[in-house]
């Protein structure tokens, strides 16, 4: 009796160190969060940080940091806004953001699968009416 008593306890143990294992790799990998670095240059053109241009893949639900390096393309807005980055289907989820010169840093959850483009719409310059870039939300 007292043997299965321990095994019990012995099993309930290895349980529990099992989920909270389990939970603790699942916190972490939740509050990780990807840093995406871009351009808006002055050119006008969207680019990865490599000077590619894209697409932008995602995962769906993954937090993502975007970190953009802004150029002056040449106009600003009366805010100062020299850029901006907007998906206009997620608008309402804040894929909306007005970019000043100099580095502008925001974070957004990727959204559901599926091909969206990022464009600019801030009047900037030349070349602003091509100034966008395919983002590739993956499962």
């Amino acid at each position: 009796m007292r043997r299965n008593r321990v095994e019990r306890l012995f099993k309930a143990a290895a349980t529990a160190a099992i989920l909270l294992t389990t939970a603790v790799s699942l916190a972490r990998a939740e509050g990780s969060v990807r840093t995406v670095e871009l351009i808006a240059d002055k050119d006008n053109k969207f680019k990865l940080a490599d000077g590619g241009k894209g697409p932008l893949v995602l995962k769906s639900g993954e937090t993502v940091k975007f970190r953009v390096r802004n150029y002056f393309g040449g106009e600003k807005a009366r805010d100062g806004a020299v850029h901006s980055f907007v998906v206009r289907k997620l608008r309402d989820k804040g894929w909306s953001v007005r970019m000043k010169e100099g580095v502008e840093e925001f974070t957004l959850t990727a959204p559901p699968p599926g091909n969206y483009l990022i464009e600019c719409t801030v009047d900037c310059g030349p070349g602003h009416d091509d100034m966008n870039m395919k983002m590739v939300v993956n499962k």
